[in-house]
């Protein structure tokens, strides 16, 4: 077999590589979503995070950044374990019975952030995980917004946190969206999207290799 025929397979194996590698590396940061175009035009956004109700959880945190659509200006209150700020970061722990950020928000557009999960090993895999949830309030910041009827909580999305089983490794995610309106996708990381990068660069190198050929 030619070579020519050979490197574009070893091509397309490296950029399949890479696409396998970004959503097996995905597991511990994600991106939120919120359309809030029928919301109306001010209201809040609660963020909370808690451990298992029976105090096995691990200490662990979320760690919510990149928010798209926010005012730095808002209102927030927050309670329990909750640090940071708009620009650099909110830091939100699982200890305690209760940690809550009460963001002030204009709706009438589409609101975005990510959230990243990180905390301690459980070996033994004998302890509960935690749960971090979103939940749209009105201006009165009692009648909440967008959830669909079958989440008790009125929460527009809850994400559940499980430790790594072992040390060094990552933790895994099990995500429910409970509203038309809201979506959480995968973000790569880093070193995911430089395998993608040379993936898709020995594929561009295969195209002008060919184009050269036709060429010549």
């Amino acid at each position: 077999m030619s070579a020519s025929f050979f490197f574009p397979r070893q091509a397309a194996a490296a950029l399949a590589l890479a696409l396998c590698s970004s959503l097996a590396a995905a597991d511990t940061t994600v991106a939120v979503s919120i359309d809030t175009s029928s919301f109306g035009t001010d209201g809040w956004l609660d963020f909370t995070y808690a451990g298992a109700s029976n105090g096995t959880a691990l200490p662990s945190t979320v760690t919510l950044a990149n928010f798209a659509g926010f005012d730095s200006a808002a209102e927030v209150f927050t309670d329990g374990q909750v640090s940071g700020s708009l620009g650099a970061g909110y830091v939100i722990g699982n200890g305690g019975g209760y940690n809550d950020l009460f963001h002030a928000v204009n709706y009438g557009g589409v609101l975005s952030f990510t959230v990243t999960f990180s905390g301690d090993a459980d070996p033994a895999a004998i302890v509960a995980g935690s749960t971090f949830a979103v939940t749209a309030y009105d201006a009165d910041q009692q009648t909440q917004l967008g959830s669909s009827s079958d989440e008790l909580n009125g929460s527009l999305l809850t994400i559940d946190w499980t430790p790594a089983a072992v040390a060094g490794g990552q933790g895994s995610i099990a995500t429910a969206v409970y509203s038309d309106f809201a979506s959480v996708s995968a973000v790569p990381e880093p070193s995911s999207w430089l395998m993608l990068g040379i993936g898709a660069m020995l594929v561009a190198g295969v195209a002008r290799r060919k184009a050269a050929a036709f060429t010549a």
